[in-house]
């Protein structure tokens, strides 16, 4: 593979599971470092408050306070560099997306709203 440029190429890219549905965005890089190499991906990261915290401390806090209304465990929602199955305009990644945690949201408005409209089951 050819050098990466993370923030332009990794950072804000729609994350697809292996089905090809749509799981978020890349919110966050985690970077390993190790004595006299340089660094490596060890993790990106989906994650809105992580997202938010890249404006600011506080909006993170604010973001992340708001959605500990739905989440539950696994957040953030971290995947190693070895999920990845393929880098292009979209990065694809051996997961679930309907069993992931940044698919809490969903689920919990589904649970909560729409199962209550008629016709919402």
């Amino acid at each position: 593979m050819s050098d990466i440029d993370l923030v332009r190429d990794i950072l804000d890219t729609q994350v697809l599971d292996r089905a090809k549905r749509p799981l978020g965005k890349v919110d966050g890089i985690g970077l390993e470092l190790r004595d006299g190499a340089p660094p490596r991906v060890a993790y990106l990261e989906i994650e809105g408050p992580t997202a938010w915290a890249r404006l600011g401390a506080r909006c993170g806090r604010w973001a992340a306070k708001l959605a500990s209304r739905w989440q539950r465990e696994g957040h953030p929602y971290r995947f190693g560099w070895s999920q990845v199955l393929d880098l292009d305009v979209d990065i694809e990644i051996d997961a679930d997306a309907e069993h992931s945690p940044p698919f809490d949201f969903e689920r919990w408005l589904r649970e909560r709203f729409v199962g209550r409209l008629p016709g919402g089951r």
